[in-house]
């Protein structure tokens, strides 16, 4: 029996086709000025499509080439799919008119999706409506044949999963490219959010060649030490557990002695570091726990969740971030299904459990590790040989910033899945490493109050950060602000500036808190 549990599948906004009228306006970037050769490459598309098939092309098997004819919005394409050895899943998108550049989009979770699954495939149509030579891959695996992490037992799956599928696709795409149309790629994209945006970052890290922009959101940078954070978490929660019933309370609590820290309250908390939250004082306290009342109990579990994981009595990574319990506009908690569940395991209990299992203790088997019982004082420092395959946490961008990349990373600050302080952390360390002044010149981060993962939450999680990628990439203009709305039964209630780290979105202190205008990005 297979689950399929996403981590955000690939990227945010899948080019944001709502926000076409920006990306309208800032198309003619392309066309002005001392640029590149950006002319479009046309095909005798039905001939050359079919001609791709009798081609040869390093380690891909069984690769099929179609043409399928314009129509509902799409130019017409060459449609490839193929594997690459041992077993990456591929498919390529070549539209007629190619505007020369490669959009590649990331994977979820334990990746193995289907690739023309719906999702991926509005993704993909997106971008191919602008004229993309668009690229996906499955990392080597099929989650209908492996249950999450169960793949891991093959190295080279493994292998495959951490880096190199990502790698060696796009590689394949390019050589394609060059084929089909005669041309090379003027510009590679990379966009990718949750383990999407762990392989941007391990792109950028380990083979700085392959793209030329890279959007990673939410990256799953510490792979494994979120695993191990997971199984944590579900300890903490099994001595007394919190109930669904009382995470409006839980969050109604956090607010109201968070939300007015940064000046202004207006149902965000812009820095959970400077929330003061403590459970004991904050929340009512009762002897059982009831849907408005917490037990002394509670409260602990609160308390070890918050801390963090703590080997031999060492802070090794953060605690659940004060936000993240928070509700949308339905009234789903953050917490609801990733942190805690009632209707089997959490989310992250089922993540964690496969890492342990499957990848955490290798070369040797975790199989019968029972994660109740995970020692981190004793099983933490065996946690050694995974670390080198599947973490993308090495600060030194050096190659990719020589080469001419830019990479822009964001992070919902209320993620209930992945540690926002993980992604602020890993930036910070790039600065210190490469220098806070060069860092800025081709890799920033955004942080987005009151988003979940990757989306929704009750802040503004719909913006579009791929136009202004392609712009610093393109037009050499660094995004100093991303523009975001929060829009609920398709009204836009809020909208508010996104700002590039250390910077945040600081009220004038005057006019509605739901209009962007009345704020500025400084360091606060």
């Amino acid at each position: 029996m297979t689950r399929a549990i996403g981590l955000g599948t690939c990227t945010l906004l899948a080019l944001l086709v709502s926000a076409s009228a920006q990306a309208q306006n800032r198309s003619s970037f392309i066309d002005s000025g001392n640029r590149p050769d950006l002319t479009s490459a046309t095909v005798s598309a039905a001939l050359s499509c079919t001609m791709l098939q009798s081609r040869t092309f390093d380690d891909v098997t069984t690769l099929t080439a179609r043409y399928v004819e314009a129509g509902k919005g799409l130019p017409g394409f060459c449609h490839v799919t193929g594997y690459i050895r041992p077993q990456i899943r591929f498919e390529l998108a070549l539209p007629d008119q190619w505007n020369r550049r490669v959009y590649m989009f990331g994977n979820g979770g334990y990746a193995g999706e289907d690739l023309a699954a719906p999702s991926r495939l509005e993704t993909r149509d997106a971008a191919l409506s602008r004229g993309f030579l668009t690229v996906q891959q499955n990392t080597g695996h099929d989650a209908k044949t492996y249950d999450l992490g169960d793949f891991a037992s093959d190295l080279a799956l493994l292998v495959d999963y951490g880096s190199r599928a990502v790698h060696v696709t796009v590689q394949t795409a390019k050589t394609v490219a060059a084929t089909y149309y005669d041309r090379h790629p003027t510009f590679s994209y990379w966009d990718g959010c949750s383990t999407g945006g762990r392989q941007g970052l391990m792109a950028a890290q380990r083979y700085p060649g392959d793209f030329d922009g890279i959007l990673a959101g939410a990256p799953v940078l510490r792979f494994s030490d979120t695993g191990l954070w997971n199984i944590w978490n579900a300890q903490a929660l099994l001595k007394a557990p919190i109930r669904k019933a009382q995470l409006p309370a839980l969050a109604k609590a956090v607010m109201d002695r968070c939300d007015a820290v940064d000046g202004v309250k207006d149902g965000l908390i812009s820095d959970p570091r400077q929330c003061n939250f403590d459970p004991a004082k904050d929340l009512k306290i009762c002897e059982k726990g009831g849907d408005d009342c917490f037990s002394k109990e509670q409260v602990e579990t609160l308390k070890t969740l918050a801390k963090g994981v703590t080997v031999k009595g060492k802070t090794v990574f953060p605690g659940v971030v004060a936000g993240t319990e928070g509700l949308d506009a339905a009234g789903a908690s953050g917490w609801d299904q990733w942190v805690i569940s009632e209707n089997g395991p959490s989310r992250q209990l089922a993540y964690g459990d496969t890492f342990v299992k499957n990848m955490a203790m290798l070369p040797a088997s975790g199989k019968a590790i029972d994660w109740k019982s995970f020692d981190f004082d004793t099983q933490y420092e065996k946690v050694v040989a995974v670390r080198e395959l599947v973490d993308a946490d090495n600060p030194d961008l050096s190659a990719f910033q020589k080469r001419g990349g830019r990479m822009i990373t964001y992070f919902g600050w209320s993620d209930p899945a992945l540690n926002p302080l993980m992604g602020l952390d890993y930036y910070e360390s790039v600065r210190k490493t490469m220098g806070a002044e060069k860092t800025g010149e081709f890799y920033r981060l955004f942080m987005v109050p009151g988003m979940f993962h990757c989306r929704m939450g009750y802040g503004t999680d719909t913006f579009d950060a791929f136009t202004p990628l392609m712009d610093w990439v393109e037009n050499g203009k660094a995004p100093d602000v991303i523009h975001a709305a929060k829009i609920v039964d398709r009204k836009t209630v809020m909208t508010r500036p996104l700002c590039p780290h250390p910077q945040a979105a600081v009220y004038s202190g005057t006019g509605d808190v739901n209009d962007a205008a009345n704020f500025t990005c400084k360091i606060p």
